[in-house]
C-alpha cells in the first residue's frame, strides 16, 4: 500500500497549494473549476475539490470495496489528481501572465512619461538657443531701449534655464526609479 501513502502525501501537498491559491484574490477565478463528471463538488475554492479527492482516497482505504470498484475508484482518483495538478499549473501561468502584463503597462507609462519629458526638454533647449540669439542681436545696439530689451531677455533666459534644470532633474529622478 505504498501507492496509497504516496497518494495521501500528494493530496496533502495539493491541499496546501489549493489553500494558498484560495487565499489569493485574482481576476478570472472560475466559479466551477472542473467538469461534473470528474468532481461532484461545485465551488470557486480549489481546496473543496482536493477535499473531495481526499474523501475518495479515504473511501478507497476502507477495503470494503470489490476489486472492480477499487480499480474504478483508483482510476477516478488518478484523473482527479491529474486535473488538480493541471489547474495549479494553469493558475501559476495565469498569475505570471498577469504580472508580466502589469509590468509591461508600467514600463509603457514610464516610457511615455520619459518621452514627454525629453520632448519638453528639447523644446525648452530650442527656446534657450533662440533667446541667446536674440540677446546677441540686442547687445549690438547700445541704445537705452536695446539695453532694456537685453535685460528682459536675460530675465527670460534665467527662467528658461531654471525650467531646463527642473526638467533635467525630473528626467534624472524618473531614470533612477526605472533603474
Amino acid at each position: 500500500m505504498d501507492l496509497l501513502a504516496t497518494l495521501t502525501q500528494q493530496l496533502a501537498e495539493l491541499k496546501r497549494r489549493a489553500q494558498q491559491i484560495d487565499r489569493q484574490q485574482h481576476s478570472g477565478k472560475p466559479q466551477h473549476w472542473f467538469d461534473s463528471a470528474l468532481f461532484s463538488c461545485r465551488s470557486a475554492e480549489l481546496s473543496d475539490y482536493v477535499a473531495e479527492a481526499q474523501r475518495n482516497l479515504a473511501h478507497l482505504q476502507q477495503n470494503r470495496l470489490t476489486t472492480t470498484a477499487q480499480q474504478r475508484l483508483v482510476r477516478h482518483l488518478s484523473e482527479q489528481t491529474a486535473a488538480l495538478t493541471r489547474a495549479f499549473r494553469n493558475v501559476d501561468t495565469r498569475q505570471k501572465t498577469t504580472s508580466k502584463a502589469k509590468v509591461k503597462a508600467l514600463v509603457q507609462r514610464v516610457s511615455a512619461s520619459s518621452q514627454q519629458l525629453y520632448q519638453q526638454l528639447s523644446e525648452v533647449q530650442q527656446f534657450e538657443r533662440r533667446l541667446l540669439d536674440m540677446i546677441a542681436l540686442a547687445s549690438r545696439d547700445n541704445s537705452a531701449e536695446a539695453v532694456a530689451r537685453t535685460l528682459a531677455l536675460h530675465a527670460r533666459l534665467g527662467r528658461c534655464r531654471r525650467a531646463l534644470s527642473d526638467l533635467e532633474l525630473q528626467i534624472q529622478q524618473l531614470e533612477q526609479r526605472g533603474a
